[in-house]
């Protein structure tokens, strides 16, 4: 699948394509509008773009109350978790009326879907088994998650349950709650969980994909989630120019 949109430019509207499984990246200083060009987009192609803003709030609680999977989904993609809930609600619900400048606070609905998945497939499991079935079970997006993040922090190990998400150094049996995990081990925690539970064939746009995440991981992180999400494509928006030369071929 291809993604199509078109950005005003002086000379009039670019259009830009990005098919599924690769990425774009655009480059600018700070001030240079970068983020609303990141909201042009989302508005361009509705629901099937997801947007994670440079403003994110990033604290991580693995206590949240546990909801159903449908609600959870509808909350991060629109920050209303109402069987109602539609793309007219994401301005105001998600982003406060203020797409350009809110805080973005979704990670409890993050955590929430996976928590739910992790159930629902656990449950499907269970009763195919029971049922005479022995096929090897599929893996969980939080055991998809848990994968791709040793890969990138091999120092660290998740230990996740049925309600709870714990953290251990490698090679120690001592453990810490996931709250309190640095901010660079959360923000990629949140990267990968956004991208694993994104709908299918959708376009998932990143502004500051670098922040609190270290140079050194940054390209391992993006060739991963790629990989993982070959059905979706990715647009960055970045003002460091360090990233320029990881994706070389995809400049937009």
């Amino acid at each position: 699948m291809n993604f199509q949109f078109a950005i005003p430019t002086p000379q009039g509207p670019s259009k830009i394509e990005v098919a599924a499984g690769s990425s774009v990246i655009f480059v600018g200083a700070n001030g240079g509008g970068k983020t609303r060009l990141a909201v042009y987009i989302e508005n361009a192609l509705e629901l099937t773009a997801h947007r994670i803003s440079a403003h994110r709030a990033l604290g991580l609680n693995p206590e949240v109350p546990k909801i159903s999977e449908r609600l959870a989904l509808l909350g991060l993609r629109t920050g209303s978790a109402t069987e109602n809930a539609q793309k007219r609600h994401r301005e105001g619900s998600r982003w406060g009326g203020r797409m350009a400048t809110s805080l973005l606070n979704d990670f409890e609905f993050l955590i929430q879907a996976l928590f739910a998945e992790q159930s629902n497939k656990s449950l499907e499991t269970h009763l195919r088994v029971r049922s005479g079935d022995y096929r090897p079970a599929e893996p969980t997006k939080f055991e998809r998650l848990a994968k791709i993040w040793e890969r990138l922090l091999p120092h660290r190990q998740l230990h996740i349950s049925g309600d709870n998400i714990e953290v251990s150094i490698s090679g120690s049996s001592g453990r810490y709650n996931a709250s309190e995990m640095s901010d660079g081990e959360r923000a990629i925690f949140y990267m990968i969980g956004q991208a694993l539970v994104a709908t299918n064939d959708s376009l998932l746009i990143v502004d500051e994909p670098e922040l609190h995440v270290h140079r050194s991981i940054m390209s391992k992180l993006w060739d991963e989630l790629e990989s993982a999400r070959q059905d979706c494509a990715f647009v960055f928006i970045t003002h460091d120019l360090g990233l320029v030369a990881r994706f070389a071929n995809k400049v937009g």
